[in-house]
């Protein structure tokens, strides 16, 4: 008698199926309501630390110009036919960062410009950590000399720009190149302005909005900004299936 009481309590106290499946739903759709807000929260997380890279390179880059007169690392020097670049120098068809004019002034040999939310899929200009670098007015003469030799060669001053705080220096940056995402080293300009560029012409955007839509920037006067996207393109005239606009990547505003 006593058993079977015991029995019948332990019945009563067990989940039927019906209620076991009632709280799986339950979970299911709070994970649902929940996964996109830990994810945004990640996102956050990522941001800030991207951010301090950026204020590093800032930062880095400024001690360099104190150290050569005023003037920014050049960001292509010899561009297209010498091997260095901002952020490494290419040695037997890689850019080796380690090698990189930034390097000295960098904690950790450089390693802390990785940004925690880019995963390029391609290999192309490896080793920037997804950021790209203003050589239009900072880090080349572009801005008044074209896209020529003598445009990449040498570098702005600090003299050379009058508000420092409008200017960008470095961005959350990826290049879209129709098989995947690719690390590239040149922020490119809005298409206005960089059709008044001496010879120039529209170009693919490079930066890359990857936070919750919004992109690092790094201005000159070491200061960083969180900013939307105000412009895009749907295609590419270099890479026929890229979408830049679909993959976050576009210009923000830029200092007319």
């Amino acid at each position: 008698m006593m058993a079977r009481k015991v029995r019948q309590e332990a019945r009563a106290r067990a989940f039927t199926l019906i209620e076991l499946l009632v709280v799986i739903a339950i979970i299911a759709i709070l994970a649902a309501i929940l996964f996109p807000f830990f994810a945004r929260a990640q996102e956050r997380g990522h941001m800030s630390t991207c951010a301090s890279n950026l204020r590093q390179l800032c930062t880095a880059n400024r001690m360099y110009a104190a150290d050569w007169e005023g003037h920014f690392v050049p960001a292509a020097p010899g561009f297209p036919k010498d091997n260095n670049r901002w952020y490494g120098v290419r040695v037997n068809g890689i850019f080796v960062p380690k090698e990189g004019p930034l390097v000295p002034y960098l904690a950790d040999g450089g390693l802390l410009r990785d940004c925690p939310s880019f995963n390029p899929r391609v290999g192309f200009d490896k080793g920037t950590g997804g950021y790209v670098y203003n050589a239009i007015y900072v880090g080349g003469r572009i801005g008044r000399l074209g896209y020529t030799v003598e445009g990449f060669n040498g570098s702005a001053s600090e003299s050379d720009i009058p508000k420092p705080a409008l200017m960008p220096m470095f961005a959350d940056g990826a290049l879209d190149v129709g098989k995947g995402l690719a690390e590239t080293y040149l922020m490119t300009p809005p298409p206005a302005l960089a059709r008044s560029i001496p010879g120039g012409q529209a170009l693919d955007p490079t930066t890359h909005f990857r936070h919750n839509g919004r992109a690092n920037v790094g201005f000159v006067d070491g200061h960083v900004a969180s900013l939307p996207m105000q412009q895009s393109v749907d295609s590419s005239p270099v890479y026929p299936s890229a979408s830049p606009l679909s993959r976050n990547i576009g210009w923000f505003e830029w200092p007319k």
